[in-house]
């Protein structure tokens, strides 16, 4: 069974205590998130809660605004610390957060004041007199994610490190403070979307300064410093970054801009059954994620040494690992409504086809992610941005026809993010799967695989095979 082996195995490999790790945080996070939805949708009522929602949205967007950098970084740094070149890694960090600290400067100041004059209670499809300012919820919640985003790489450098569980977990410390703060204030205050987002911004910030502060007493060596600020390291650690920037602006696009289109064509009291139903889905989809978390890595470490062998028989794996999560979405969207309501405690009114489109999103999420964490960790860059960038321009224009033109409404929007994904879906597997079978059949590379010492075959069990456990 390759699921026991996950377990039996944690002790001899670092990657799969990670997975292992990984796997125990995101469901206890995705409960606490649960919660979190219930007592906040009942602290706010369905209109601002659809505000919140789709605010949280377009806080999104920001984390895609450091032009690759963390993912520079991440990569960058994993590469100086297996060579040895403490130096090097000084500069990488110290590099990292001036840019980043720029960045997210001139992003602060220019949202702040164009804030100002932009309508968004037409955004947020709210009538004028709504009671909250919402050009001032925006902009400190900008503030507070800006902010956020400059000490969030010190989880970059726990990537870098090999302790990716660390940031699982400081993941669900923030979501249990958020929810306590939550839990204490709402007998206090009346549903106010500026006190959820405070503490929203409050918590993660808290959380990462206590992780930059702890990680940096026990790791001088990334301790940065303005004399280690070296402009070439910084433009060498945007290189690759910029690839997956391109990536992520489409990914923005084709993820992030749902809730936003079915706020400002229907209102934001529609956005709460859509954002029900994104959840749930999701939190099956994320702990599928973070399972898969170290595959990345051990892709790459696999291409490094010519294994492709390796690759393939790890992808059958990492295919039947799919299976239960498959078959719980299944479960859920035949019972969805029941557990809804026992969920939240009301009933909301779902659009029709909302919940199967739910349901395909989250199965076309668990494929395509499988096969992203590959292509990056093989760095196949060229056609992940080819296909990104098309799903980014129809994504937001097939949305539309079936909402409107349809007359499927949300769930019309949602059909349109199905068919844009069912691309990658479709393109990405048949690359990966030609790359890594012309060099199956390449000479050197066979050459290569029967020469491989008994060490090297044992490391490549550790990071993929052990991953997923032996058939």
């Amino acid at each position: 069974m390759f699921i026991k082996d996950i377990f039996t195995k944690i002790k001899n490999s670092e990657t799969v205590r990670n997975m292992a790790l990984s796997g125990i945080c995101k469901p206890i996070a995705m409960l606490v998130s649960l919660i979190y939805v219930r007592v906040v949708l009942s602290f706010l009522g369905d209109e601002k809660y659809g505000v919140w929602s789709t605010l949280l949205t377009i806080l999104s967007w920001v984390s895609y605004f450091d032009i690759g950098i963390g993912n520079g970084l991440r990569n960058r740094l994993t590469e100086a610390i297996s060579n040895g070149r403490q130096e090097e890694c000084k500069k990488l960090v110290s590099s990292a957060y001036a840019f980043i600290a720029i960045i997210m400067g001139l992003l602060m100041v220019v949202v702040v004041i164009v804030a100002q004059f932009v309508n968004w209670n037409k955004i947020f499809g709210v009538s004028p007199d709504f009671e909250e300012t919402l050009s001032v919820i925006v902009s400190l919640s900008v503030v507070f994610i800006a902010g956020n985003f400059i000490l969030s790489i010190c989880r970059n450098i726990l990537y870098a490190i090999q302790k990716s569980s660390i940031v699982s977990i400081l993941e669900l410390v923030t979501q249990i403070v958020n929810l306590i703060l939550i839990l204490i204030v709402r007998g206090a205050v009346k549903g106010n979307v500026l006190v959820v987002a405070l503490i929203y911004g409050g918590s993660m910030i808290a959380v990462n300064v206590v992780c930059t502060i702890v990680l940096y007493a026990r790791n001088r060596t990334f301790l940065p410093s303005v004399k280690q600020v070296d402009l070439s390291v910084g433009k060498n650690l945007t290189s690759l970054g910029m690839k997956f920037f391109v990536v992520q602006i489409c990914a923005l696009v084709l993820f992030s801009t749902d809730s936003l289109m079915i706020s400002y064509l229907y209102g934001a009291s529609d956005v709460t059954p859509y954002s029900m139903v994104n959840k749930v889905f999701t939190a099956i989809s994320s702990m599928y994620i973070a399972f898969i978390v170290p595959i990345w890595s051990a892709f790459t470490k696999v291409k490094a040494e010519n294994n492709y062998i390796a690759m393939k028989k790890s992808i059958t794996k990492l295919q039947l690992f799919m299976i239960p999560f498959i078959v719980v979405s299944v479960v859920i969207t035949i019972f969805f409504k029941p557990i809804a309501l026992i969920w939240l405690k009301k009933e909301l009114d779902y659009s029709y086809g909302l919940i199967p489109m739910g349901l395909m999103y989250c199965l076309l999420t668990i494929w395509t992610n499988t096969y992203a964490s590959i292509g990056n960790g093989l760095e196949l860059m060229k056609p992940s941005i080819i296909v990104a960038v098309v799903q980014a321009v129809l994504n937001i224009p097939l949305s539309w026809i079936f909402a409107e033109l349809v007359g499927l409404k949300s769930a019309g929007v949602l059909v349109g993010t199905v068919m844009v994904m069912a691309i990658s879906a479709v393109i990405m597997p048949i690359y990966i799967h030609l790359w890594i079978g012309k060099r199956i059949k390449m000479p050197s590379d066979s050459n290569n695989l029967e020469i491989n010492t008994e060490e090297t075959q044992s490391n490549n069990d550790a990071e993929i095979g052990e991953t997923l456990g032996k058939e």
